[in-house]
């Protein structure tokens, strides 16, 4: 059920919350392991209410939860208590969404559950490489390193989606203004221009007049639009639950000229990153492959993991299941040979992950800045064929009136 309720802490102030409980008796022994007291509380009796609010409340993003992982661990890190430590961060939290699921968190926390275990519990908000590294974190006594280490993974990642988003904004801009223009040109002035031009007798090609009919056309069968978009929506998403068509589609994408190369990239960043902060606080080659092939998914790079995992396991070197996996690169395969030739594997990957990252943002302006000009062409054609079919009848009038 869920209850709404005010409590009294331990130094005399009071706060309100709410949340998910069993029952009465599991609320007072949370808000009890707590040391504090309840004081009153409501029962939320219309839950599909709770569900509609929960569905339009922002969700929360990755650099939120990398700001809460670095509160956390240099709280940790001067001493303070964890739940001291959490409570003391969810006051300073604006969002919703992530201020309640601290508040089950530290319950749980409370009544004896790990942090880990607690943020398994939310796995809508809190990200599953939080849930591994704090696991690790738990087993090897680090769980500051495991904050810190979630936090620059989740930094990595939301740089390299900023970094896109930023590439794409303008060409977006320029392709949202132009289509405006073109639709504002087809629906509005060329009819009108179209009905002047037959009122004097001006003949129209027949490029201007199959303009025309489409544009009536549209008009009249506006619904086929939306319903074409649903279905190839349902489409999409129904080839989607194919592995075979996920894994094809996955190899059509890495291939293509510089949205490949930046899918690669920024996958290979990811994937070498989160190799060296796990090799370096002490899991294993195979734990960290069994990890990462639950974190990656997508198709293509979760098969060359487990293909890695597999070549390892039958007792072949990490260079060996590298080269076997036909994916990776002479420089890579390079740094894996020196890493584990020296013992060094670790600093080798992070190395790469650096690199890559570099490759990354290069992929990104490079995409940015061919997008641009290509989205200009594209539209601007579709509008200089427009105005062609309009130049023929513009012509025939000014020869009219000339005559006139």
């Amino acid at each position: 059920m869920i209850l709404s309720y005010n409590a009294l802490k331990k130094d005399g102030t009071t706060f309100a919350s709410k949340g998910d409980f069993e029952s009465i008796r599991d609320l007072m022994d949370n808000l009890s392991a707590q040391e504090m007291t309840l004081i009153r509380y409501r029962e939320q009796r219309y839950q599909i209410i709770e569900t509609i609010k929960t569905l339009i409340q922002p969700g929360v993003k990755k650099i939120e939860i990398a700001e809460f992982c670095e509160s956390l661990a240099s709280m940790i890190g001067s001493g303070l208590p964890l739940l001291e430590s959490m409570e003391s961060i969810k006051e300073t939290i604006r969002v919703t969404r992530l201020r309640d699921a601290l508040d089950q968190v530290i319950g749980g926390i409370a009544q004896g559950e790990s942090l880990s275990g607690a943020f398994s519990r939310q796995p809508e908000v809190f990200p599953e490489m939080l849930m591994f590294f704090c696991h690790i974190g738990e087993e090897t006594g680090t769980i500051q390193t495991a904050l810190d280490n979630t936090a620059n993974y989740l930094k990595k990642v939301d740089s390299i989606i900023s970094q896109v988003k930023r590439a794409l904004i303008y060409p977006g801009f320029v392709v949202c203004a132009m289509l405006a223009v073109i639709i504002f040109w087809l629906f509005f002035v060329l009819p009108r221009l179209v009905s002047t031009f037959k009122d004097i007798n001006v003949q129209l090609p027949n490029i201007t007049l199959n303009l025309v009919k489409f544009v009536q056309f549209s008009k009249d069968n506006w619904f086929i639009y939306p319903i074409a978009i649903g279905l190839l929506t349902i489409g999409f998403v129904f080839l989607g639950r194919i592995p075979k068509t996920r894994m094809l589609l996955s190899r059509i994408a890495f291939r293509l000229p510089v949205i490949g190369d930046l899918l690669k990239h920024s996958t290979l960043t990811l994937l070498f990153s989160n190799m060296s902060l796990m090799l370096q606080s002490g899991v294993t080659l195979t734990k960290t492959l069994d990890i990462l092939e639950k974190v990656f998914h997508n198709d293509l790079i979760r098969s060359v993991i487990i293909r890695i995992r597999n070549e390892t396991n039958m007792g072949n070197s990490l260079l060996a299941a590298f080269t076997a996996t036909n994916f990776f690169d002479a420089i890579t395969l390079k740094m894996v040979s020196v890493g584990e030739k020296t013992g060094t594997l670790d600093q080798r990957l992070k190395y790469l992950a650096d690199t890559y990252e570099v490759k990354t943002s290069r992929s990104v302006d490079v995409m940015g800045k061919m997008i641009e000009p290509i989205a200009i062409v594209m539209t601007g054609g579709i509008f200089v064929f427009i105005v062609i079919s309009l130049i023929g009848p513009v012509y025939d009038l000014m020869s009219k009136l000339g005559g006139g």
